[in-house]
């Protein structure tokens, strides 16, 4: 135990939630959220964070053990409440007894799931809530994703869609109202390039009437709408598991989903989902079409026995079909469909064993977290008890016996979790106390493990107000590895292979990565390596090469919403522009946080080299569409089709890039200035908001005048900063103008002013249709590729 790293011990005053494999998620904005009885922790590692570094939260044992290497892992935190206050009342649509629902008289949350990335208006996530009433509810972050307010952002619409589909009984209809469970399932990977900007995800919501509901997230109008609906069980479904989506031969792509009912039977829903295109009316980008269709698998997975399920989890081992973990009182069950002539047959019985260190000790708790870790073919589950069971060869024949004395042990990592409880518990622990693990989930792929616990004596029968519990989250490393060969392998993997259609931020891909790379020590140790890696790592995706097809119609509404679609495909959705936003993102982490100066400079030298293949990418994407619509480009257009011209013929720039620029000035008109003086009107400097000197466009990151005032500029549209409605990226911190929508299509800055909606933007570019649609198609920043906050 001296030897691991124990990163976080952090206290959190909550109530906890029976034991659940589901309340505790990572995100794929890089956070971790925790479902507790009465609000949802949202919970985001400082590892590659550089903004609100004031509120950062720290905590760990290293007052007690001796230094790790590693510093403590910090945290900043934010809240999404529950406010106990109901929109169905159950008993006003219907009065039988089987309507009841006893979860009114103590209004608590029940039941999570997180949306893929890039969904909202700040392309972030989304978080479904359930709560005890059965009612399903959705929430999403404001300006602020790290530490300001969730709001409600959508509400269920089952309860109007069963009334206007159903012609049968007001009990059946109530029931199919009332959410039972929630499963969010991931983004299929279409395999096309550049990635189309399609949310193909789907909200399945099961219910007391045995069906399931496929819901599916309208950002446009900013709800849920009802896609289709399944009967799978004659009970309530209570357990939902979404599998990976995998490509077919037929190109759809397809998903199973488990359910598990209260009658504790289990079955299979195979999910299939199409996705076609067509020809749209401004020909700038194609319109899609997603079909889904439902089958139920031919074999039942599970009887019914009644023995309630506690966990349910697909594991995705490769090469193979998944396999589906699920648990009841003392047991782990283990079932693959269709499985391979080699490996596991069908389904597999694991029987616990008990663990006894402390007098709650009992292999007949319920599960608190199932992980599978695709590299060593192993699974790991945690009880409410405070025990870890491992189980061997997964993908072969699942065992719970080690195959050699040197494997990771259940033994081995029961203690190490009770270890870390005794020593972050301010009093002596003896056999009575009970180090209640709540939830469980895997950090890093690896040995580090985050679990959330409660201690308790159940031999002490007071009452313990509600005021008084406290959970406490561990982020610990729970067995030796080599960690050096991890990083660098599991670095050289994702910059080489990520999928830009799947929508996780860069900060939570390499989640893994930087943990380990805080480390100034490990960074001395490995920066030749890494720096290989960064610059040497073969792209798994072609280069970027695109034509975008000329217009000469209406700056409609339409055609601006396909303008702002196709530039955000372009500048987001290319796999090898992804990879070196992940490269300058290592870059420039491993710049901060590297103790020797010529290390610094070797990792900034490789993070400029970076920025500049992402800037000529920018600059060849904005060309491009300026292009395309030479012809309806008005005089503000035009001054901004000036500036990028100037900045794509700068020095340094590619040849191939400086060429495309000199074409587009050929075909542009010698328009004005807008706003500027008679004298200087065709001229592209701007003026200093302080003292009016000229200021030339030279630098695209930033700029001084004359008198030594200076200035930030838009990392989208390079116009200099002059005023505080800006958004800051989270990763490297450039900032741009917030986004111009219309009204009813998102939270935005427009209702923070007064006067005109893009009163932030300079005078040069108010009038200009090309700034305001790239504004609102860069909604994530368009060099590390990371979320925006805005901070005032």
């Amino acid at each position: 135990m001296s030897d691991l790293a124990v990163y976080t011990t952090l206290s959190l005053p909550s109530v906890s939630i029976p034991p659940s494999v589901k309340s505790l998620h990572f995100s794929d904005d890089g956070q971790a959220v925790l479902l507790t009885k009465y609000a949802v922790y949202v919970l985001t590692p400082d590892a590659g964070v550089n903004v609100e570094q004031s509120s950062v939260t720290k905590q760990t044992l290293d007052s007690k053990l001796p230094p790790r290497g590693a510093p403590p892992l910090g945290w900043l935190r934010t809240l999404v409440e529950f406010d106990r206050s109901f929109t169905h009342q159950w008993p006003a649509e219907c009065q039988d007894w089987g309507s009841v629902c006893l979860g009114s008289l103590d209004p608590s949350l029940r039941d999570l799931a997180l949306s893929p990335s890039h969904l909202t208006s700040a392309a972030g996530c989304l978080l479904a809530l359930l709560n005890s009433n059965l009612e399903l509810t959705i929430w999403g972050a404001t300006k602020n994703f790290l530490t300001g307010e969730w709001l409600l952002d959508a509400t269920s619409v089952l309860g109007a869609a069963v009334a206007g589909k159903e012609s049968s009984s007001a009990l059946s209809r109530t029931l199919k109202a009332q959410s039972t469970c929630v499963e969010w399932s991931s983004q299929p990977v279409w395999g096309l390039t550049p990635a189309p900007s399609v949310d193909a995800s789907l909200l399945a919501v099961g219910n007391r009437a045995g069906s399931i509901t496929f819901l599916r997230y309208d950002g446009a109008r900013e709800q849920v709408v009802v896609v289709d609906s399944a009967t799978v069980s004659d009970r309530w479904v209570s357990h939902l598991a979404w599998s990976p989506w995998n490509e077919c031969p037929d190109g759809t792509r397809e998903a199973m989903l488990a359910c598990g009912a209260a009658d504790g039977s289990v079955t299979v829903l195979e999910v299939r989902q199409t996705l076609a295109f067509r020809p749209s009316s401004t020909k700038i980008l194609p319109e899609h079409e997603l079909c889904l269709s439902l089958r139920l698998h031919d074999e039942k997975v599970c009887e019914a026995d009644t023995r309630a399920l506690t966990g349910l989890k697909w594991a995705n081992p490769p090469g193979r079909n998944p396999i589906l973990i699920y648990h009841k009182t003392g047991t782990l069950h283990l079932w693959s469909a269709q499985p391979p002539h080699t490996g596991s047959t069908g389904s597999k019985v694991l029987f616990l064993r008990t663990q006894k260190r402390s007098v709650g000790s009992s292999a007949l708790c319920p599960a608190s977290g199932i992980c599978y870790f695709p590299n060593l073919d192993l699974s790991v589950a945690s009880l409410s008890d405070g025990s870890f069971h491992v189980v061997y060869r997964v993908s072969g024949e699942p065992t719970l016996d080690p195959p050699s004395p040197e494997a990771v042990s259940s033994d081995n990592l029961s203690a190490i979790s009770r270890s870390v409880f005794q020593q972050a518990e301010p009093e002596k622990v003896t056999s009575k106390d009970v180090d209640r693990i709540n939830a469980m989930t895997a950090y890093d792929g690896g040995s580090t493990f985050m679990w959330t616990y409660e201690a308790s004596r159940p031999t002490d029968f007071s009452y313990k107000h509600e005021a008084k519990h406290v959970s406490t989250l561990v982020v610990a490393q729970m067995w030796e590895e080599d960690l050096d060969e991890r990083i660098i392998h599991g670095l050289a993997e994702r910059v080489g292979n990520s999928k830009s259609g799947t929508g996780e931020a860069p900060i939570a891909r390499l989640r893994s990565i930087l943990l380990h790379l805080r480390d100034p020590q490990r960074i001395a140790r490995l920066y030749t390596r890494v720096l290989d890696v960064l610059h040497h790592a073969p792209f798994t995706a072609p280069p970027p090469n695109f034509n975008i097809p000329p217009y000469e119609g209406d700056w409609g509404s339409e055609f601006s919403r396909d303008f702002a679609q196709s530039l955000s495909t372009h500048l987001f959705g290319w796999d090898s522009v992804l990879s070196q936003r992940m490269r300058y993102a290592v870059a420039a982490f491993c710049k901060s946080h590297s103790a020797a100066p010529d290390v610094q400079q070797q990792f900034a030298d490789a993070a400029a080299r970076f920025v500049s293949d992402i800037r000529a990418h920018l600059l060849l994407t904005l060309l491009r569409h300026l292009s395309a619509v030479r012809a309806v480009l008005n005089a503000s257009d035009a001054y901004f089709a000036r500036r990028t011209v100037l900045l794509a013929s700068s020095p340094g720039t590619p040849p191939e890039l400086a060429k495309e620029a000199e074409e587009l000035a050929s075909q542009l008109p010698r328009a004005a200035n807008p706003g500027a003086s008679p004298d200087a009107q065709d001229s592209l400097d701007e003026r200093c908001p302080a003292c009016h000197a000229a200021i030339p466009l030279q630098d695209p990151e930033g700029a001084v005048c004359a008198n030594g005032h200076v200035w930030a500029r838009c990392c989208v549209t390079a116009f200099l900063l002059a005023t505080p409605q800006v958004r800051t990226c989270v990763g490297c911190t450039r900032k741009a103008f917030l986004p111009v929508r219309a009204a009813g299509t998102g939270t935005t800055a427009a209702t923070s002013t007064t006067t005109s909606p893009a009163s932030w933007l300079p005078d040069t570019a108010r009038g200009s249709s090309v700034v305001r649609d790239l504004l609102d198609a860069t909604r994530r920043c368009p060099f590390c590729g990371n979320n925006f906050v805005t901070l005032v």
